[in-house]
């Protein structure tokens, strides 16, 4: 073995606190690098094959003329298939309980949007049989031979179910793009034959489904077929992309993704500077050993890679074992996501590609880092660096100093630890950026906590007022509203009307017309910039995504196209709603534009303080003209449930984070500390205390803390701010929110690591050896 690999072997022990802080560093920021990439390789790839095995349609057209559609479609190149189904949303009734319900009709032979069949049998033509999704047999515990009614044309039915089913346009349970949180209590799904569907609800087919050639995206014939759709006054056309539950399956894919890249890219990055600085102070306190190794003929090529040796040996040390765990836990979080989701097919695979590139960009920023001191000891004169380091020149008066003279007369060991920030810059200022990256760290992860806390009250508290809908089971008046506050428990009561409804201007989007009472209690609205706006009398009141989506401002005009019929209008406002891009109008309103009174589709109503839920749901859904009943809290509890994946992720984050930034001030601190063991020997020499020397040493740190404190936090806004806007879309309306307590405790925790971690460098003061030091700076 050289003499230079013993040398750096030794080096390694000599200061292995500070390497093994640099070593979990690099091992945290691979670890979640592979972890989340490949977690967003296996989900892409098991909704791909789930797409492609069960034929997952890449179009659907709804309204209008769709058998003239199909017919149009059958004859493009490159449309693999095109099936006519019947879908409507129906109530479903599962013993006492109503909610509102999806029926699906499936052609015999189904070719396109095909089921997997998880218990049981599929439906046979000529019966009254469902199969039932997976998320609403799971919730009610239902399964083959149990029965449920579903209200049709001729009123309520019974239907046997012949099985469960999960099905690639339920994997996420969306009722419709405007509604992505459904509670299975609220929502659910049943699969029957296209005939039995058609004899049920008393008309059909309803909708076009259209599957590509290999089920692969083409966006030209996509073009094609939504003009053919258009010709055929087509109500709705989602293309896959556009598809409810893949729409927001592909949001939590895109922040996976991303995610993956933003978070390493943080813990490397603080691992490269913690390494920078330990190598530099090294190469620094090496001097006269660098002269004595190219003065006894070593030459500058071996000196540079002796020392680049610092960086591969500890950027391996980290990436290999951190590449290695995050893989294997990509398969855990894969097997998890899918399970919760029940995703018909998982697929967990290894990429090989992700394993090298998690330990290329390890040992890449640890090389990177340690490049610049390398080449300094490479070109390091040898008689130079044997006469050791030149004295700094004269001492002045700290910038407190100057700027407040009466600082002056503070004692000396204050002024000596105000002077030494000032004394060694570089010092001081990777100790502040130690500081800036711990706290960024930190807050991006409690940020991204706090916001989706946040926009979940907003959401359920502050916007929706009312306690649950109700749901009629043919046309209703307000008066038939109004009837339901005798019910006891209920306090209050609104008519409310919604409708599918086409907006268009600069662009084009789809999505649900709200008409609610000019002066309504149940619904809030919310501007931009948090104040509360009102319906009107001349105009809607717009999701603000939709904005940039039509592209257009508040005061321009708009078509409604509902039911075939254009509507003129204008945009009075924009709200900002966290999920969803819904419009919402007065009914005053709507009843002008349209001539006359408004049909009511549903009310809202709000219980009494002392209400028990399950009573008032009881006495609702006994009434013959309540169809269904959504409760808002059980909204409230599902959004809760699937955000938990969300918040274990987060809190992974904040957990490394948090030992992210102790590593990193530990190893500014220590090396700090380390950079100035011959001062200190020479004030133990003259007399001064040990404790006091830790006294001061203590100060100045906490100072240069302090300093980067208010630095930190701006930069871990910034970067909280980059991360959420990575959930943005017309679906999810995210607005960073960080509690002022996040702040405070944030701030204190950052001093707290910067105190604790410079407990070993202090010790090691208490065992200084004077004599010897003394004795070799003298040499």
């Amino acid at each position: 073995m050289s003499p230079l690999w013993h040398k750096l072997l030794r080096d390694l022990r000599a200061q292995r606190a500070q390497f093994t802080a640099v070593i979990v560093t690099i091992f945290l920021g691979v670890a979640m690098f592979a972890a989340s990439y490949d977690s967003y390789r296996n989900l892409t790839a098991s909704y791909e094959s789930t797409f492609t095995d069960f034929r997952f349609a890449n179009l659907t057209v709804a309204g209008g003329d769709v058998t003239g559609f199909a017919t149009s479609a059958r004859a493009q190149p490159g449309v693999e298939s095109v099936e006519l189904r019947t879908v409507a949303d129906v109530p479903l009734r599962v013993g006492a309980l109503k909610l509102l319900g999806r029926v699906v009709g499936m052609p015999s032979d189904t070719a396109v949007n095909q089921v997997r069949i998880t218990g049981g049998v599929g439906p046979e033509p000529g019966t009254m049989a469902v199969l039932l999704e997976e998320h609403m047999a799971d919730h009610f515990g239902l399964g083959a031979g149990d029965t449920i009614e579903v209200l049709g044309s001729s009123g309520w039915e019974p239907a046997r179910v012949s099985g469960v089913a999960s099905s690639p346009e339920y994997i996420w349970p969306a009722r419709d793009r405007q509604d992505l949180l459904t509670s299975p209590d609220n929502f659910g799904v049943v699969f029957t034959s296209e005939e039995s569907a058609a004899r049920l609800l008393g008309f059909g087919p309803t909708e076009a489904v259209v599957y590509y050639a290999d089920g692969a995206d083409d966006p030209a014939l996509s073009e094609a077929l939504l003009a053919q759709a258009a010709a055929a006054d087509a109500t709705s056309t989602i293309t896959r992309a556009q598809q409810p539950s893949n729409a927001a399956l592909s949001e939590d894919l895109k922040g996976f993704e991303e995610l993956a890249v933003f978070f390493p890219t943080l813990f490397l990055t603080a691992a490269a500077l913690a390494t920078y600085v330990m190598i530099s102070r090294m190469v620094h306190a090496q001097r006269p050993h660098i002269g004595v190794l190219l003065a006894n003929g070593f030459t500058r090529r071996r000196v540079l890679t002796h020392y680049l040796g610092y960086g591969i040996v500890p950027g391996l040390a980290g990436a290999i074992p951190g590449a290695i765990t995050g893989v294997l836990l990509a398969r855990v979080i894969t097997g998890l996501y899918t399970a919760m989701l029940s995703v018909p097919v998982t697929l967990v695979q290894f990429y090989p590609t992700t394993l090298l590139a998690g330990v290329g960009v390890g040992l890449a920023m640890s090389v990177l880092a340690v490049i610049a001191p390398a080449l300094l000891a490479s070109r390091t004169a040898p008689a130079e660096a044997m006469r050791g380091v030149a004295p700094a020149g004269s001492g002045r008066a700290s910038l407190p100093e100057r700027a407040v003279p009466p600082l002056r007369r503070l004692p000396i060991p204050w002024r000596m630890a105000l002077r030494g920030i000032e004394r060694n810059p570089r010092r001081t200022a990777f100790t502040v950026l130690g500081v800036v990256l711990s706290l960024t760290l930190v807050l991006v992860s409690w940020g991204m906590l706090d916001t989706i806390v946040r926009l979940m009250d907003r959401q359920f508290v502050q916007i929706q007022q009312e306690d649950a809908t109700v749901y009629f089971a043919g046309t209703a008046t307000p008066a038939d509203v109004a009837a339901l506050e005798s019910i006891a428990g209920i306090a209050g009561s609104e008519p409310v009307l919604q409708t599918p409804v086409v907006l268009s201007a600069g662009g084009r989007y789809e999505t649900v017309l709200v008409g609610l009472e000019p002066n309504t209690t149940m619904h809030r609205f919310f501007g931009a910039g948090g104040e509360e706006l009102q319906l009107t009398n001349d105009g809607l009141l717009l999701g603000r995504s939709a904005g940039s989506i039509l592209g257009v401002e508040a005061g321009a005009p708009v078509q409604l196209t509902v039911a075939g019929t254009v509507v003129e209008s204008r945009i009075a406002g924009f709200v900002d709603e966290p999920l969803g891009t819904v419009a919402y109008a007065s009914r005053t309103y709507l009843e002008l534009q349209a001539g006359g009174a408004l049909p009511v589709t549903a009310a809202l109503i709000r219980y009494q303080e002392d209400a028990t839920v399950d009573s008032v749901r009881a006495s609702l859904v006994a009434r013959p003209e309540v169809a269904a009943f959504e409760d808002a809290r059980a909204l409230y509890a599902t959004a809760q449930r699937y955000m938990v994946f969300f918040y274990l992720f987060v809190g992974v984050m904040l957990v490394f984070g948090g030992a992210m930034a102790f590593a990193l001030i530990f190893s500014a601190m220590s090396v700090n500390i380390a950079e100035r063991t011959r001062e200190v020997a020479t004030l133990l020499a003259v007399g001064t205390g040990r404790r006091q020397i830790s006294r001061m040493i203590t100060a100045e740190n906490m100072i240069v803390a302090l300093v980067g404190i208010p630095l930190g936090l701006g930069a871990g806004y910034l970067a909280a701010q980059q991360a959420i806007a990575s959930f943005q879309s017309d679906l999810f309306t995210f607005t960073l929110f960080i509690r002022p307590s996040t702040l405070a405790i944030s701030s204190a925790a950052i001093l707290v690591v910067a105190l604790v971690s410079q407990w070993p460098g202090l010790r090691a003061i208490g065992r200084l050896d004077i004599a010897k030091l003394v004795k070799e700076r003298s040499q």
